[in-house]
């Protein structure tokens, strides 16, 4: 199977099995991306056989596509309950999650998420607790999480990730999808260019730590990407054809997810920068930024770690040699840097041990076997200037002070995000050779 030339009507459905020696199967089981996309909505739940769904929006989703979706359920007759965030801000944490259960009717048999990133992860997480299916109606392309299984919300200030499922549907009309703040679809685009650096992440950590991975996921991942760039020049002037192509390469993106199992085709390490500033920003009562922005300008600023490990001249000898950074003051450091989710991290190592001396030692044993293969990861990622113009070319931000990024919490971005997530990725191989903080000096500090 080439799953370089393969559609969305090629997989959804379907189930194969893998030379990775797993049955690849995604339960999505309907995808409409096109013009008027949500008018079909009656004809969908008649289908699937629903009888009672709850609409969830917020002020933003509900004025852009939530009002015409009850208009058109009324239309059909079809009993509905609905719940819309007022919230200036909606924050994926404890309290929301709680309020969909308290306005949702009991009959409902079906949760409609309008939606794009916040909005999907509530409903997938309470569609999954309650064993009631969901659909999305896209309002803008700004995530590749839309087909995904995990729901990334807030529990006690730390953003977790959750087991969940697949929607049922996801409809994506591209009369609404084109009208999206700009932001919102260079969000998207930008979220797909971090495959450069997450996928590098992935095939580090099968060398170095012997890791599950799947050669046709990443190819799948990879045409994703491929799908976003050769469209860029028309996302960049909003043409409906590349965003609808922007929409179904997101949703390939999430099907990767589902494939793998995680999210491991689409989230590595710059994906850990964003989430560590999220975090942040909710600590200090700073607005947030979009994900896919986030991820966007980590991408670089990962890429250019690459690139400096790329250049160092080490070999095996070398690589045997080396000892483990100090770790007299972590506890101390992380209190310092996640504060009210710092309980969490703490457990996270206390778990994971990946800074523990004796798994140090037997990476670096590894890693010195494996230097030639490592390398050759190292030189597939492109240089940060390639991927800087990628993001440029639809308008797309490139570095942190465009967005409000100071230079310390950049600085402590690339020390302590690899905390938040036990994943091996090249912040952590950074670590084990020694390197992380000389690196992330000489990236903030040259001249």
């Amino acid at each position: 199977m080439d799953i370089s030339e393969m559609e969305l009507t090629d997989v959804l459905g379907q189930a194969f099995h893998c030379d990775c020696g797993r049955t690849h199967e995604v339960k999505l089981g309907t995808v409409e991306i096109s013009a008027g996309a949500l008018e079909k909505i009656g004809s969908m739940l008649r289908k699937d056989e629903f009888k009672r769904p709850f609409v969830v929006s917020d002020h933003n989703t509900y004025r852009v596509a939530g009002s015409k979706l009850l208009s058109l359920l009324s239309e059909k007759d079809i009993s509905y309950s609905s719940h819309v965030f007022q919230d200036g801000e909606l924050i994926p944490d404890e309290r929301a999650a709680g309020s969909l259960l308290m306005n949702m009717h009991p009959d409902t048999d079906l949760i409609i998420a309008v939606g794009t990133g916040t909005i999907i992860d509530l409903c997938r997480f309470v569609s999954y607790r309650l064993k009631i299916p969901y659909y999305i109606v896209a309002t803008a392309p700004s995530t590749d999480g839309l087909a995904s299984k995990g729901a990334a919300l807030l529990k006690s200030n730390y953003k977790t990730t959750f087991n969940c499922e697949m929607p049922q549907a996801i409809i994506a009309d591209v009369n609404i999808l084109a009208t999206a703040p700009k932001n919102m679809i260079i969000a998207g685009y930008s979220d797909l260019i971090g495959k450069y650096t997450c996928l590098a992440d992935w095939q580090l950590s099968r060398i170095i730590n012997n890791e599950y991975y799947c050669a046709k996921v990443v190819e799948l991942a990879k045409h994703s990407l491929e799908k976003a760039i050769a469209v860029r020049k028309g996302i960049d002037v909003g043409k409906p054809e590349a965003i609808a192509e922007l929409m179904e390469a997101l949703v390939l993106s999430g099907i990767a997810m589902g494939y793998a199992g995680s999210s491991r085709p689409s989230a590595g390490s710059e994906h850990h920068l964003s989430h560590f500033w999220e975090v942040r920003f909710q600590f200090e009562n700073k607005p947030s930024i979009l994900h896919g922005i986030k991820v966007g300008i980590a991408t670089v600023l990962i890429a250019e770690l690459y690139k400096y490990l790329r250049q160092e001249e080490l070999d095996p000898g070398i690589i045997a040699n080396i000892n483990p950074p100090a770790l007299d003051n972590w506890e101390n450091e992380i209190k310092e840097m996640y504060r009210d989710g710092a309980q969490e991290v703490i457990l996270l190592e206390q778990k994971s041990q990946k800074n523990n001396i004796e798994q140090h030692k037997q990476r670096i044993r590894v890693i010195a076997e494996r230097w030639e293969e490592i390398v050759e990861v190292l030189n597939a990622v492109p240089d940060p200037g390639q991927i800087a113009k990628l993001l440029a070319d639809v308008g797309g931000f490139t570095a942190p002070s465009e967005v409000g990024l100071d230079q310390t919490l950049v600085y402590e971005a690339l020390l302590y995000a690899k905390e938040i997530r036990a994943r091996y990725t090249i912040l952590q191989l950074l670590w084990d050779l020694n390197f992380l903080k000389t690196y992330a000096d000489m990236l903030i500090f040259k001249e």
